[in-house]
């Protein structure tokens, strides 16, 4: 059988029909689930003693990623300071009270904590869409790069 195109390969070889949905759905995807049960209740207490799991090892960079980000933000949501070197920026000010200092200080660790989350997103977005790579990849190191500044003053 000889095919003009790999779309018209697809088309032909490929094609699902309502049935192969309903079979699939109906015997293969709880057939799957249940044969995967075992492994996924022992990664499960592998992520609880060590902190991550053999699967997660698979794509660690994604699972570290989405593991920092969405830590990161939660960070952020209850924060109670800013590292040292940006608040000494605005000690030194005699125009601002106290607070204005605190609040700025906070204000622009807020800002490279955003560009930090932003670069660990921009990470899966790359990973997802390969083509995009150019494009993402000055994002991913601005937020690296200050990832690797502030990573012992990501703590709270």
């Amino acid at each position: 059988m000889k095919f003009k195109s790999i779309k018209e390969m697809n088309k032909k070889l490929y094609k699902r029909t309502l049935l192969d949905e309903i079979k699939y759905y109906l015997y293969y995807a709880p057939k799957n689930y249940l044969d995967m049960l075992p492994r996924r209740i022992y990664w499960f207490f592998q992520r609880g003693f060590r902190g991550y799991g053999d699967n997660d090892t698979w794509d660690f960079d994604i699972y570290l990623a989405k593991v920092i980000s969405k830590g990161l933000k939660q960070l952020k949501k209850y924060h109670h300071g800013c590292p040292s070197d940006i608040y000494e920026k605005y000690r030194k000010r005699k125009d601002l009270t106290q607070k204005q200092k605190d609040k700025l200080a906070v204000k622009e660790w807020h800002t490279y904590m955003d560009i930090i989350i932003r670069g660990f997103e921009t990470n899966l977005e790359m990973m997802n869409d390969p083509r995009r790579y150019k494009e993402l990849k000055p994002i991913f190191d601005k937020g690296m790069k200050l990832f690797h500044k502030y990573f012992n003053s990501l703590w709270d």
